[in-house]
C-alpha cells in the first residue's frame, strides 16, 4: 500500500471519528439539558470510543493483510460485543436505586444505544448511524413529552399515642379511595404507647395526594404527619 491510499484510508477513519463525536454530542446534549450526570462529554467519550476499537480494528486488519487463506482470524462481531459489554458496566453506574424509586434508567440506556451509534460509524454505515441517531433523539425529546400519567409512589410516616385502631382506620379508608399500600413498617411502644407508621403507598391519581395530606393533618389525633 503507497503513501496515498494510506492517508486516503486514514483519512476515512479519521472522518469516521468525527462522525461519532457529532453524533454523541448530540445525544448527550438532551443528556445535559435534563441535568444527567452522564451528558454532554461523557456521550461523546463513549461513542467516540466506541468508534475507536472499532476503527483500529479495521486498520489492523488492513495492516496485516488479513484474508480468508490466513490462519489469522479477526471476527469485527467479537469486537463490537466487547465494546457493547464493557459500556453495560458504565450505563450500570448511572442507576440509582432506592428504596421507593429507580433513577437513572434512561441515561444508562442512552450511553449503551450511543455505544451502539459508535460502533455502526466504526464499521462505515454513517446512513445508518445518522439514522439511529435521529431515532433516539426523537424518543428522548418526543416521547418525553407525551402526557403519559403512572402510577405515583409516596413514603407516608404517621406518629401518635394511643393503640393501633387508628392505623387500622387509615387503611381502610385508604381502601375505600383505592390507594394501594405496597409496604408497611408498624412500630409501637407499650409503656408509652406511641405508635408509629411508615407507609409505602400507590396512588392512581396525583390529585389524590393532597386531598390524603389534607385529611391526616387535620386529624388532631396524629402527633406528626410526614411524606417524601
Amino acid at each position: 500500500m503507497n503513501i496515498v491510499e494510506v492517508v486516503r484510508t486514514d483519512w476515512i477513519f479519521v472522518m469516521r471519528l468525527l462522525v461519532a463525536m457529532l453524533l454523541g454530542g448530540f445525544v448527550g446534549m438532551e443528556r445535559q439539558s435534563r441535568g444527567r450526570e452522564a451528558g454532554l462529554r461523557t456521550n461523546i467519550l463513549v461513542c467516540l470510543g466506541s468508534a475507536a476499537v472499532i476503527v483500529a480494528f479495521q486498520k489492523l486488519s488492513l495492516e496485516v493483510n488479513v484474508g480468508a487463506e490466513s490462519v489469522i482470524r479477526m471476527d469485527p462481531a467479537r469486537a463490537a460485543a466487547g465494546v457493547i459489554t464493557g459500556i453495560g458496566f458504565l450505563g450500570a453506574g448511572t442507576i440509582i436505586k432506592s428504596n421507593d424509586f429507580v433513577r437513572g434508567l434512561t441515561t444508562a440506556a442512552s450511553i449503551w444505544v450511543v455505544s451502539a451509534i459508535g460502533v455502526i460509524v466504526g464499521l462505515g454505515e454513517l446512513l445508518v448511524a445518522i439514522v439511529l441517531t435521529l431515532l433516539v433523539l426523537v424518543s428522548l425529546y418526543a416521547l418525553h413529552r407525551l402526557p403519559i400519567t403512572g402510577d405515583q409512589y409516596f413514603t407516608l410516616h404517621l406518629k401518635w399515642h394511643g393503640d393501633l385502631g387508628l392505623f387500622d382506620e387509615v387503611l381502610e379508608q385508604f381502601l375505600r379511595e383505592d390507594i394501594i399500600v405496597k409496604n408497611s413498617n408498624v412500630t409501637r411502644q407499650p409503656k408509652t404507647e406511641k405508635c408509629q407508621v411508615v407507609l409505602v403507598v400507590c396512588l392512581r391519581r396525583l390529585d389524590q395526594f393532597n386531598l390524603i395530606m389534607n385529611r391526616l393533618q387535620n386529624d388532631k389525633r396524629f402527633d406528626e404527619v410526614a411524606w417524601n
